[in-house]
């Protein structure tokens, strides 16, 4: 069966189904989806938990859990975590070997990204759904973003005006990950508080000397030497960057915006909230950055997002300090 995200938490309520399937392309929603199942599931008693992914061989582990179940005398939870929705066919295999007969003393929560129309008409995931419970979540857009920043403030026991939730949506551009990072630190120094525009850009500010917004503003100036430096002390201190790349990301689609064919530029500026002097730093961007270093910065982009959501090893820091030189002209 289906469950509609807003049932998530109702079901959570009553007695588990014995397999379910968490699936988004949201790392954030899926991982506070798993970890409140895992919650419940061991309130009870699935208190062993396992990551099957964590094996060589997932799927010859999830047959043998199935055929071990009874040498085990406490109940466990298996997580098996997927980087990619289509199963190969040892993946199938096994899944429909668990699904035939799952053990009475396992739970086995099996998530990864969402899958599309082909997918969920494939044999294997209708069985899923047939035998388990199976959740789809969707990142917010238009005024679910603006829904979703209101919940997560009232989760915090926060507030916000208009102007300040705006700004949060304005900046996070979509990025669930970085905006309940900015909801969180915002709860550390507000707590229980209404927070204004102010407030907010306090927080996002870095405790040392330099903020993501003078990284911005020194990539826009094209000013290697003090982006490196900016760079390091975000690094050293406490800067989040995932932050950094929101006002980078947020710069880089205005400058796209910049360079469209007939576009009117002041426009462009009062839709977007950039005011003197960051627009004559704006102008002299668009001038000296080749529309394809653009679309080059704005890939960099999803694979820095990638970085930072742990769904890629590589260092974040020196992608960051590789797109700031980018845009400054200077990579």
């Amino acid at each position: 069966m289906r469950l509609k995200p807003g049932q998530w938490s109702g079901h959570l309520q009553g007695k588990l189904a014995s397999v379910y399937g968490l699936f988004s392309d949201e790392p954030l929603l899926l991982q506070e989806a798993e970890e409140a199942l895992c919650q419940v599931a061991a309130e009870q008693g699935f208190a062993q938990r396992q990551r099957l992914n964590h094996s060589s061989a997932p799927w010859d582990a999830l047959r043998d859990e199935r055929d071990a179940g009874s040498l085990f005398a406490e109940q466990r939870l298996l997580l098996l975590r997927l980087d990619s929705i289509k199963l190969p066919k040892e993946g199938v295999s096994a899944l429909q070997y668990w699904l035939a007969s799952p053990p009475p003393d396992a739970l086995l929560v099996f998530s990864g990204p969402r899958p599309d129309a082909s997918v969920q008409k494939t044999q294997w995931f209708k069985a899923l759904e047939s035998h388990g419970q199976t959740l789809l979540l969707y990142r917010p857009e238009g005024a679910d973003w603006i829904r979703w920043i209101e919940q997560r403030l009232k989760l915090q026991k926060m507030s916000a005006d208009d102007e300040a939730i705006q700004l949060l949506a304005d900046l996070s551009a979509g990025n669930l990950g970085a905006c309940h990072q900015a909801i969180l630190r915002l709860q550390q120094i507000y707590p229980g508080q209404a927070v204004d525009v102010a407030a907010i850009r306090n927080v996002l500010a870095d405790s040392s000397q330099f903020n993501i917004y003078d990284l911005a503003d020194a990539t826009l100036r094209a000013e290697p030497t003090q982006i490196l430096r900016i760079i390091d002390r975000l690094r050293s201190g406490d800067g989040e960057p995932a932050l950094c790349l929101w006002a980078l990301h947020k710069d880089l689609r205005i400058l796209a915006e910049l360079r469209a064919a007939h576009v009117d530029v002041d426009q462009v500026f009062r839709q977007n909230r950039v005011f003197p002097p960051r627009q004559n730093w704006f102008r002299a961007a668009a001038r000296r950055l080749p529309g394809h270093s653009l679309l080059a910065g704005i890939r960099e982009c999803l694979e820095i997002d990638a970085r930072i959501k742990g769904q890629d090893p590589t260092p974040v820091w020196p992608a960051l300090t590789d797109l700031c030189l980018r845009i400054a002209g200077s990579a």
